[in-house]
């Protein structure tokens, strides 16, 4: 079971509801949200991507090393996750076979028996060629001006974040976020968005979950099912294709 941080709404070794019932599935287990990304028509494959929420990496780690995607950068607000996702690279990025191999790296190529014998790579080292880059940031990315995070990137991903923006930045802070993910993608970018519904809004505020968001909830007036489309069309970012394969939507924006 999760275990949530009360002041930000993060939760620690993340179950979410689009998987499947039951333990968190082990890192070598795709998400199934890169499943249905992937089969919208989104290409990770040589992009610069960037990760909204990161939480402890998984989606992150799995875009640049099984997606090939060419630059991945992963911000969450919480410190102790950022530490968490550098060691799932660090432990990734162990494994992967050696680029002068013949045939080429191979992801999960050394059984975690010789990382536990041999030990694994600093998270902190410079990547290989072989290797895709991965960064991990904490910060707010809606108030953050740090450079590293400046982009442009051609894939923004947010997944499962949005009620908690929206919740600790207020109906501004949401307009606010939704111009700077248009402002930081590329032309012909993919912002993709995998929104809470408001009945998820009511139940976060709940005394065992994060109550101190309950006057904020009170001051928003825009709703993830009528004002998101909307208040991002106004941003130049236009709905392209949308899934209800899972238990949440998962809506792709693109940027004219």
């Amino acid at each position: 079971m999760a275990s949530k941080s009360t002041n930000y709404g993060n939760y620690q070794h993340y179950l979410g509801p689009n998987h499947a019932p039951g333990s968190p599935p082990a890192i070598h287990v795709r998400d199934l949200r890169l499943g249905v990304i992937a089969a919208l028509g989104v290409d990770f494959k040589g992009r610069r991507c960037l990760d909204v929420g990161c939480n402890d990496g998984s989606v992150s780690t799995q875009i640049a090393f099984d997606f090939e995607a060419s630059d991945v950068v992963g911000v969450d607000i919480d410190p102790n996750l950022v530490r968490k996702a550098e060691d799932l690279y660090s432990l990734k990025a162990s494994r992967v076979r050696p680029s002068g191999d013949p045939s080429g790296p191979t992801i999960d190529y050394y059984p975690m028996s010789a990382v536990l014998r041999h030990g694994r790579m600093p998270a902190s080292v410079s990547p290989a060629s072989h290797w895709p880059s991965v960064r991990f940031v904490a910060a707010d990315w809606v108030v953050s001006t740090n450079p590293v995070l400046a982009g442009p990137y051609d894939i923004i991903l947010v997944l499962s974040v949005m009620k908690w923006i929206h919740l600790e930045h207020l109906d501004e802070g949401l307009v606010r976020f939704f111009h700077k993910c248009s402002t930081s993608l590329a032309s012909g970018g993919y912002l993709i968005l995998e929104p809470q519904d408001w009945d998820s809004y009511q139940k976060a505020v709940r005394p065992n979950a994060a109550p101190h968001f309950a006057k904020n909830l009170e001051r928003l007036k825009y709703r993830p099912e009528t004002s998101f489309t909307e208040l991002l069309r106004d941003e130049g970012l236009n709905m392209c294709v949308t899934s209800d394969q899972l238990r949440r939507p998962i809506t792709i924006y693109c940027k004219a």
